[in-house]
């Protein structure tokens, strides 16, 4: 029986591989309601686009046999929903067996709730394990509690393995600390990472220079990558004009 379960859901797998959704769900299903976790969490994941108590009712019964993955995912729907207590106890439980992402989703909803020490805490549990957008939020948290050289060494880190918001962060410490020309350089690597805020800041930089086509280039930049401020600010340094008719005034961040 175990064995045809199994086989289930190895072609279950093979269908959504080819994309064959529908194929797919009918022999996940089959698994899953057979017992089979992984199953659970394939089902879940079918379903949270269109009907988040389906989702919830697979991802629950994955966590409650004991599945990291379906506790993690289970944590996260119940978090957009707004079922704080309930999402912290199934990211603990996912935390304690191991897993990054759930460390990291606590460390969040935390922080969120204005506990930056213990949200601190899960980012370095995270980081340590080699989680690098904790190891970003563990540099924010940390500079947050004034504790800059810790601070700077994750931001580092995370910046090293490729993190684009890491890179800008960094860029955003030293350039407070004066150190000017390290902060330009990774906001440039930010840029190149398509960072919409590394883009902003060099544009300001380039006024900073009075290099003011450079800086309308990097405004408009921004913009496309998403920045709330890049068009307007590259409107205004063509224009002259702030929107409410002001003369802009160039060089602030």
């Amino acid at each position: 029986m175990k064995d045809d379960v199994e086989a289930r859901f190895e072609l279950a797998e093979s269908l959504d591989r080819q994309g064959r959704l529908r194929e797919a769900e009918e022999h996940y299903r089959a698994a899953g309601e057979a017992g089979h976790v992984d199953a659970m969490v394939q089902l879940g994941l079918l379903a949270v686009e269109t009907d988040e108590n389906e989702a919830e009712r697979w991802w629950r019964a994955a966590a409650e046999a004991g599945s990291k993955v379906g506790m993690g995912n289970l944590g996260i729907l119940l978090s957009g929903q707004r079922r704080t207590e309930e999402a912290e106890a199934w990211f603990r439980a996912a935390a304690e067996k191991g897993d990054a992402d759930a460390m990291h989703n606590l460390g969040l909803l935390l922080v969120k709730r204005g506990d930056v020490d213990q949200g601190a805490e899960q980012f370095r549990r995270a980081a340590e394990a080699g989680h690098v957008a904790s190891m970003a939020d563990l540099g924010v948290a940390l500079r947050e509690l004034d504790r800059p050289a810790e601070a700077e060494q994750w931001f580092h880190r995370a910046a090293e393995e490729g993190d684009a918001r890491a890179m800008t962060n960094l860029g955003s410490f030293l350039y407070e600390l004066g150190r000017r020309e390290e902060a330009d350089q990774w906001w440039k690597q930010g840029a190149e990472a398509g960072n919409a805020d590394s883009l902003f800041n060099l544009g300001v930089r380039c006024e900073h220079r009075n290099e003011l086509t450079q800086a309308e280039d990097y405004f408009r930049k921004a913009a496309q990558a998403g920045h709330p401020r890049g068009e307007a600010r590259a409107r205004a340094l063509a224009t002259g004009l702030r929107a409410n008719g002001a003369p802009y005034m160039p060089g602030l961040f």
